[in-house]
């Protein structure tokens, strides 16, 4: 009988929330990381470089905008694909070389290996050769 490993992967991987206190929503173990650091770098960009004063409408808007970014993100992670993988692919999508636009003016440049030498620009291909 061959086996796989789908057993590992019908562990229950949700936190639940504390005894008693569970969340009305199921959030995976792997969120709850990615949320907080969402959470923390959205309200250090909130606080010091845009200004948003502290209230609780402000710290609301910043509970939903990392609720929506982490549902987002963490839809596209799993097991077999991990958050690294995901950021990696995203990095490697936005800084592909990208085919001119129509239009565009293209510049190639020659590699210094393959110009020819100054001295033998003027002249014959052998000029100034000893051999």
């Amino acid at each position: 009988m061959i086996d796989n490993d789908d057993l590992l992967y019908r562990v229950d991987r949700h936190y639940l929330g504390p005894t008693g206190l569970t969340f009305p929503v199921r959030i995976r173990y792997a969120a709850l990381g990615l949320g907080f650091a969402l959470f923390l770098t959205l309200f250090i960009i909130g606080r010091a470089i845009v200004h948003v004063p502290l209230s609780f409408m402000s710290f609301a808007i910043m509970i939903a905008i990392t609720y929506v970014i982490t549902a987002k993100v963490t839809k596209y992670v799993n097991a077999d694909r991990p958050l690294r993988s995901v950021f990696q692919a995203a990095w490697n999508d936005l800084t592909a070389p990208r085919p001119p636009r129509r239009g565009q003016t293209v510049a190639v440049r020659i590699p210094a290996a393959l110009r020819a030498p100054r001295s033998a620009q003027g002249g014959s291909p052998n000029e100034g050769k000893s051999f």
